[in-house]
């Protein structure tokens, strides 16, 4: 076997053993549990669909840097909804 199929066996090796351990969880997980990981799962899938599969190894963003910016952005959104709600919008 050469070194690259060697990494790919080992690859989907890993692969293999992350969706079992998935499903180990999700067999825990209680119906609502469940609906909020389908949630996040959707999310997951709409992300894939406008910027294509997630490759952690190839992608160069700054996660930390982004959930920040994110979190600024969703306490914003709340501060406004709660303003408009108190205006009766």
């Amino acid at each position: 076997m050469t070194a690259p199929q060697l990494a790919g066996a080992q690859a989907d090796d890993a692969a293999v053993r992350g969706d079992a351990a998935l499903l180990d969880v999700l067999a825990e997980l209680g119906p609502d549990e469940r609906r909020v990981l389908l949630a996040l799962a959707r999310r997951l899938l709409a992300g894939q669909t406008a910027y294509g599969r997630l490759d952690l190894a190839s992608d160069g963003r700054h996660w930390r840097k982004e959930r920040a910016e994110e979190l600024a952005d969703a306490l914003v959104y709340g501060a406004i909804g709660e303003v408009a709600a108190t205006l009766g919008k």
